[in-house]
């Protein structure tokens, strides 16, 4: 078992024993052989033992229960009527225990590492017998409050399932990056014109899920036909659109707003790595949409031809979803462009926490 597979069970069920772990996810391999009509001899004698011995051990469990029952009295299964005891009122029941509160982890870096094994997943869920709300926990953002459901889960699908080594050597390879390198730095550009709520949210979500690395927002100059503008021609500019995310991000203490030289997002990017100390890990900024990671597909080799000593994880495992609204229409920079003096109408494209009246005032000063 990995390094990484370790410290999540010791944040679930405690100290793992290596050889019943192995062994339990050596079973379940080979009862999803069987199942798939792929296992050895060998495998299915292992399923098929296994089997068997859960079965026996069902039955001693009801024969066990069978003989209780059938030598108890019926004074030991029924309460005495009449007698001395009559005329007593009945003892009431106690009342039921209050529901568990949440267990939730200790440190935020706990919290952390259960969300870097969920980036390591490399498995369909669909294929791993998980119920509705298990899956609905394995697809969000784990927070202090589930992040040992969460583990729990992690652990039902990588052990108790036998699946993909593939995990075991990504999830060792983050950590062990993370051990030697503590600095972690995040990109995210963009010419935001202007940024919107989606916006926010993306930033949001990698601040949250790197919370000891820096988020860099890098708002690129677009050239003169990318231009965008206001419904009375003014032109949205990227210190208009630094200003605005500068107000988004207020409540996230590990991001920074800037503009770049570069009319390309991309370009942007790229340069930006060149300014970052050997060793450090890089997070590309991208959603899952549209595969918009991969325009960061070559950005690893790139950097290893230039010398660069940095480590950019693969953008696959951490592009983020795009975050719409709640009938799942996606939020407007267009309308915000359009309609910057009617707070009624940009609100709904905005971060809550941002007054429309200072968008509005950012736009007047155009």
């Amino acid at each position: 078992m990995s390094t990484f597979l370790k410290k999540i069970a010791e944040l679930t069920i405690g100290p793992v024993d290596k050889e019943k772990e192995a062994e339990k996810a050596r079973i379940a391999n080979a009862k999803q052989k069987v199942k798939d009509g792929t296992a050895t001899d060998q495998e299915r004698e292992l399923a098929d033992a296994d089997t068997n011995l859960n079965k026996s051990l069902t039955q001693k469990i009801k024969k066990a229960q069978q003989k209780v029952t059938s030598e108890a009295g019926p004074g030991d299964l029924t309460p005495p009527i009449g007698g001395a005891h009559a005329g007593i009122p009945p003892v009431p029941a106690a009342p039921p225990p209050p529901p568990p509160e949440p267990d939730p982890l200790t440190t935020e870096g706990e919290t952390f590492l259960i969300n870097l094994a969920r980036k390591a997943l490399f498995v369909d869920i669909d294929d791993v017998g998980l119920s509705d709300a298990e899956r609905e926990s394995i697809t969000k953002e784990a927070e202090p409050e589930n992040a040992k459901k969460v583990a729990k889960i992690l652990r039902k699908i990588i052990v108790d399932y036998g699946l993909s080594e593939s995990f075991h050597s990504k999830a060792d390879v983050l950590l062990e990056d993370l051990k030697k390198n503590g600095r972690v730095v995040v990109l995210v550009p963009g010419s935001f014109k202007p940024p919107h709520k989606g916006h926010f949210e993306m930033v949001r979500s990698y601040s949250e899920s790197w919370p000891q690395g820096q988020v860099h927002v890098l708002i690129s100059a677009p050239s003169a036909r990318s231009e965008r503008r206001t419904k009375d021609g003014r032109i949205i500019t990227p210190d208009a659109a630094q200003q605005i995310f500068e107000l988004y991000v207020q409540p996230l203490n590990n991001v920074t707003v800037s503009v770049s030289e570069y009319p390309s997002p991309v370009t942007a990017a790229y340069e930006s790595l060149k300014t970052l100390e050997q060793g450090t890990t890089v997070v590309l900024g991208a959603s899952k949409k549209d595969n918009d990671w991969k325009r960061w597909s070559y950005a690893q080799s790139w950097a290893e031809k230039e010398e660069l000593g940095l480590n950019i994880l693969d953008p696959a495992t951490t592009a983020v979803d795009v975050t719409m609204d709640a009938s799942g229409r996606p939020y407007s920079a267009s309308n915000i462009r359009d309609n910057f003096d009617n707070f009624e109408m940009i609100q709904h494209d905005i971060p809550d926490h941002v007054d429309p009246a200072q968008i509005k005032q950012v736009f007047d000063l155009l």
